[in-house]
């Protein structure tokens, strides 16, 4: 009956393969997610990466299951096109940016099919080579580091403590090596070896280590989530009733909030404040006089307009009487959401969003200082995908992340974004505070565990005192040079069994895939 089987599935390599990459939907999914899957879909993947006779061959193998991969994980980001009234083209621009990252399993799976001239030794370089697509598709055009293999691991919380050495890219890579040396007997013992050894780090790390740090200064922070479908915020009819709405929750906990001595911030989320150029500031004033004493800053999104009248998107930091302390500009912007690359404007393709003019590149600091509290650096929306990226300054004590997410309503979109979050903070050994328009906004500690959370579609705030920050970690010292030093360790032993297989071969063993 298996040998009947198998001889089934064998007839259609690429449709198996693309099969199994359906699946991976279950390891990104929102809600709980299944990371047990990845050990029979890189099995799968790689049984016939092992029996195609062909090197081209194994390109398709890849491409096809990125194409299940990348479509059953991202198709979400459809929903973004029937905000704007663009109905199910949405659907149109999923596939082309899956055909576009499908690229890259597929050349994974070429190149480890190439170089590699043992079973093991496939093993090997097929993780090599995963680990260093993963990281050229997070850096390659500005870059789409979105579900990295690694992320398939958020629900188990002590082996992805490991991510404050080795980095998102370097989690992906140890993910897909322990996953792949467990389909053969002769590998597994090596797998559950690095497992087991990355899960007592987490263990010492979470319950052994007390390497946290006593801020100076405690900061209670309010996140507001008025949960404001996209349709209402893009209609300036009702930008008096979402204003109203937000103040109105900013205030639901003030009588609370007196009893604390320390600095307070009050957090609106990203473009929260959709004020026309000429009245910014007088709605600043007003919103200041209704939220800003002393002793409380009101931190929002609202674009801003320089003096040519480019656009950015921007975080206000703005205190008593509507004076603004500080404005970040986000950096790393979102393609065809928040700009088009020039050569692609030619062909008439703009923006989905409201406006056709391309949103600038920021260049101010993001860290932010102000009168008794200790530094915090602000990222937007996109800009938490990227490992060691999001942290100007070492001395900042915690994070504060400005998203909408509405454009996602309640799909995988929002949680995939959030556990992106919780991997930098555990990167970064640094606490996250998360504001979301209505996607979900939490209170994310130094270890990536949510303290508390607004769900999709749910209006409120969460008031809380911010997290302790941990030690400096390794990843916030030496950025990726962790993740760079394993590939070269995976390079020379994918080197050094590739030349055992000649000396098998010498003796009449050979080993042949």
């Amino acid at each position: 009956m298996l040998t009947k089987s198998l001889s089934t599935i064998n007839k259609f390599p690429k449709l198996s393969c693309f099969f199994v990459g359906l699946l991976l939907k279950f390891c990104f999914c929102n809600g709980h997610c299944l990371p047990i899957l990845l050990v029979p879909v890189f099995a799968v993947l790689l049984y016939f990466l092992k029996i195609v006779p062909a090197k081209r061959e194994a390109f398709f193998i890849g491409y096809f299951f990125g194409l299940g991969y990348f479509f059953s994980t991202l198709y979400w980001i459809a929903e973004s096109f029937k905000c704007v009234g663009l109905g199910d083209y949405g659907y149109l621009a999923v596939i082309a940016l899956v055909f576009y990252l499908s690229i890259y399993p597929a050349l994974s799976c070429l190149l480890a099919k190439y170089f590699s001239r043992n079973q093991t030794s496939l093993i090997i370089l097929f993780s090599l080579f995963c680990g260093i697509s993963e990281y050229v598709r997070g850096i390659l055009f500005t870059g789409f580091p979105w579900n990295l293999i690694g992320y398939a691991t958020y629900n188990i919380p002590y082996f992805v403590q490991v991510a404050d050495i080795l980095g998102g890219y370097g989690l992906s890579l140890l993910t897909i090596l322990i996953v792949t040396l467990l389909t053969t007997r002769k590998t597994m013992k090596y797998s559950l070896c690095l497992f087991v050894v990355a899960f007592l780090y987490g263990v010492w790390k979470v319950h052994l280590y007390n390497g946290y740090i006593e801020p100076k200064e405690k900061i209670l922070v309010t996140l507001v989530q008025p949960s404001i479908s996209q349709r209402d915020k893009m209609d300036v009819r009702k930008f008096k009733s979402n204003t109203y709405r937000q103040i109105g929750l900013s205030l639901r906990d003030r009588g609370e909030l007196k009893l604390y001595g320390s600095q307070k911030l009050i957090v609106w989320s990203e473009a929260a404040v959709n004020a026309p150029k000429a009245y910014q500031m007088k709605v600043f004033q007003y919103i200041a006089s209704c939220l800003c004493d002393v002793e409380t800053t009101l931190i929002t999104g609202c674009d801003r307009y320089d003096d040519e009248n480019n656009p950015y998107n921007s975080v206000y930091v703005v205190g008593q009487n509507g004076q603004i302390k500080q404005i970040y500009d986000k950096r790393h912007l979102l393609p065809f959401g928040e700009y088009i690359p020039e050569f692609l404007k030619l062909f008439g393709i703009q923006k989905i969003t409201k406006g056709v003019a391309n949103f600038q590149q920021g260049s101010l600091p993001r860290t932010v200082t102000l009168e008794h509290t200790t530094p915090f650096d602000i990222v937007v929306c996109y800009e938490i995908a990227f490992p060691g990226e999001i942290v100007d300054s070492s001395a900042s004590t915690w994070i504060l992340n400005l998203t909408n997410d509405a454009w996602f309503k309640n799909s995988d979109g929002p949680s995939q974004h959030l556990k992106m979050a919780c991997f930098r903070a555990i990167e970064e050994g640094k606490p996250i505070a998360r504001c979301a328009n209505n996607g979900i906004s939490c209170i994310i500690d130094c270890n990536g565990t949510i303290r508390k959370k607004l769900d999709t579609d749910e209006i409120g705030v969460i008031s809380e005192l911010m997290p302790l920050p941990a030690c400096k970690t390794v990843f916030s010292s030496c950025k990726n040079a962790s993740f760079f030093f394993a590939i070269f360790l995976l390079s020379i032993i994918g080197i050094i069994l590739n030349r055992t297989k000649t000396y098998k071969k010498k003796l009449g063993r050979e080993e042949r895939i």
